[in-house]
């Protein structure tokens, strides 16, 4: 803290009335005069810096209730102050008094009758709470993400619980330790989630590894607790039901987060059935957008429930290895240090490693805001994420003006939604490899699936806010004749546009609930937006043509 005082020595006068300065308070001051009253209240707009510094030849004054300006103005010159700046709504004047004066002005203006309490005015400075970890002087990720400032705001909850759905964890790592709340093996059935690969270990690191303790790295949530659950084998290739599986243990184990650093080329009933059903219970849902590097979606990532996560350097590009496209939401840093097995601290690349980034802000999310909804977590993300001109849904991920956002942000309660009919592929391979410039993982040949029926009935919930207010939807369909129902509370009216493959659009009709309307769509990949001013959540059910 060294710049600290330097600054504190060349600083003539802080204005006090910048309540809003980033991650900054003010400590009491050391005098307590006689008749003084507690300056709590004062200082409960303003964030504390760990360190302060008496401000020379100024202080800070509150006169009782009944004192005019004139007698105010009187009591000062009477004690050698005179009237520098002032906060009204807090009714404090800030007085300038000579340099090596302060001590005496101080008992002066405190005997006096008229002065509710007085103090000493102290430096404030922009705070970035920095672990002391041992790798964390390379840890780029934390600070281009402002975790740094939000860590002083919140360090994270035991309560929160982030389920790691991968390969297990390593549950001897001493970054780790004390972490655990829970474990299970989807595979085996059993509470071991042993880690057989690595991966798992990786991405539980970069979530919630232990921090500030002078080893190893430091994660994003400190305090928070893992969960692992293991989906997938010791080749890192898993099936979609396991993860289905997984989804629905750590939901009904008490996972307020859930982050699957896994990928599939397309998704299944099965797993987006768990997917509701975790959301539809408050679960924040967070998987990779996939190392494939184009624009095809993958699942679990592009439900909408789930928020998609691509990987991003340190310069805010994406990483030619990252998926993109309308359907990833959000991106985080895409190389983290991070813990392996062993021992092993190092670094870790790929999508499956700015997953658990976005993760462990969510669950910093829910620490900070203890009575968020998931759709309120994942809207604070998205609507304040830095726009990085990237081709993404949103931007970057910003912890800090995530925990703003969501301290903000009214709560709403996501719909029940049945589960869709859709039928793709039933298996599922990791996203990232843990490499500084990973490459896609082979798919697993897929099995044989029964044939789709003529149409897919499928429901999507969500909400429109003041800060986010479109909702996007994708669906892909064979070409013939659509319809849609938004149902709807709050709002007056909200507006439906469908645009085609290539992104004509359709068909945008504006009105109250339940607004019905029909379409024709081509083959192809078609998006379905739900916009509106205000705040309101929705369900929309969308029957469609099977490809």
């Amino acid at each position: 803290m060294e710049w600290l005082g330097a600054l504190a020595r060349t600083l003539v006068s802080v204005v006090v009335a910048v309540s809003s300065m980033i991650g900054t308070a003010i400590h009491s001051a050391p005098v307590d005069p006689p008749d003084h009253t507690s300056a709590a209240a004062v200082q409960s707009s303003i964030t504390a810096s760990r360190s302060s510094t008496l401000v020379d030849a100024r202080l800070l004054v509150r006169y009782r209730t009944q004192v005019t300006t004139a007698q105010a103005e009187v009591v000062e010159r009477t004690h050698g102050a005179r009237k520098k700046a002032e906060i009204r709504q807090l009714g404090i004047r800030v007085l300038e008094v000579p340099r090596g004066s302060e001590a005496g002005a101080l008992r002066s203006l405190a005997a006096d009758p008229l002065v509710e309490f007085v103090e000493r005015d102290q430096t404030v400075a922009m705070t970035n709470t920095a672990p002391n970890d041992y790798w964390w002087p390379s840890q780029w990720s934390q600070v281009k993400t402002r975790a740094n400032a939000a860590w002083d705001l919140t360090t994270g909850s035991p309560s929160v619980v982030i389920a790691v759905l991968d390969t297990g964890v390593d549950l001897a790592q001493p970054d780790l330790q004390g972490k655990f709340v829970g474990a299970y093996n989807v595979l085996t059935g059993s509470s071991d989630a042993t880690d057989d690969n690595g991966h798992g270990t990786w991405a539980a690191g970069v979530a919630a590894a232990a921090s500030d303790n002078t080893i190893g790295v430091a994660s994003y949530c400190w305090h928070c607790s893992l969960m692992p659950v293991k989906v997938l084998g010791a080749d890192g290739i898993g099936t979609m039901s396991d993860v289905a599986a997984g989804i629905t243990w750590a939901t009904d184990h008490g996972a307020r987060v859930i982050s699957m650093s896994l990928s599939g080329t397309a998704g299944t009933t099965t797993l987006q059935s768990a997917v509701r059903y975790a959301h539809d219970r408050g679960v924040v849902l967070v998987a990779a957008a996939g190392n494939y590097g184009n624009s095809t979606p993958t699942y679990p990532a592009a439900y909408p429930e789930v928020v998609s996560v691509a990987g991003t350097d340190p310069n805010d590009a994406l990483y030619s290895w990252s998926d993109f496209g309308s359907w990833v939401k959000l991106a985080a840093p895409g190389c983290n240090y991070t813990t392996g097995r062993a021992g092993w601290f190092g670094s870790f690349c790929g999508t499956s490693s700015a997953t658990p980034a976005v993760a462990g802000i969510a669950a910093l999310a829910f620490s900070y805001a203890a009575s968020a909804t998931n759709l309120t977590v994942e809207d604070a993300m998205t609507s304040s994420a830095a726009r990085i001109g990237a081709p993404l849904a949103y931007g970057r991920v910003d912890a800090y003006a995530t925990l703003l956002s969501v301290a903000g942000m009214p709560s709403s309660t996501p719909l029940p939604t049945p589960a869709p009919s859709v039928t793709p592929l039933p298996t599922v391979t990791p996203a990232p490899t843990p490499t500084t410039a990973p490459s896609p993982t082979q798919t697993v040949p897929p099995v044989a699936t029964p044939a789709p029926a003529s149409t897919i009935t499928t429901t999507f919930s969500g909400a429109v806010t003041n800060r986010n207010s479109s909702r996007s939807f994708t669906f892909t369909a064979g070409q013939g004749s659509g319809s849609a129902r938004l149902s709807f509370s709050k709002a007056a009216a909200l507006t439906v546009t469908v645009f085609g493959p290539d992104g004509t659009m359709l068909l945008s009709r504006t009105g109250g609930s339940p607004l019905e309307l029909s379409f024709s769509v081509t083959a192809g990949t078609s998006q379905l937006v739900v916009s509106g001013s205000g705040q309101s959540s929705f369900s929309l059910n969308l029957t469609y043509p099977a490809p």
